[in-house]
């Protein structure tokens, strides 16, 4: 496994939630595709059913194959990993974080 090669992704903001997009060439079921989230990180990890190649032509132009991948991505606030939901159809992952909603309790005076 080589962790710096990764799929194409895009995180976005809306008012409620963070919503993450990748892109799983090779991937045909969602049981290829592991998503464990802590307070404030989501780890992603897919094995493809075939190797993929990437080639780099900057610098020393070197050659990686690939089967499995891990993204870790940190999130700029805590939220409550029960809440996250993830959908994979068609070749792509999508996960939605919930923002995590401070609770207000009205504290009464004595």
């Amino acid at each position: 496994m080589i962790d710096n090669v990764e799929p194409l992704s895009e995180i976005y903001e809306t008012s409620d939630s963070y919503i993450i997009t990748m892109d799983l060439p090779f991937i045909t079921d969602k049981n290829q595709i592991e998503i464990y989230a802590k307070e404030n990180e989501l780890e992603i990890i897919a094995t493809m059913n075939r190797k993929v190649y990437w080639s780099s032509f900057e610098g020393f132009g070197r050659k990686v194959e690939v089967n499995k991948f891990r993204k870790k991505i940190s999130l700029p606030v805590k939220i409550d990993p029960e809440t996250v939901k993830a959908t994979f159809k068609n070749g792509v992952l999508i996960v939605e974080i919930p923002k995590k909603r401070e609770k207000k309790t009205k504290i009464n005076i004595s």
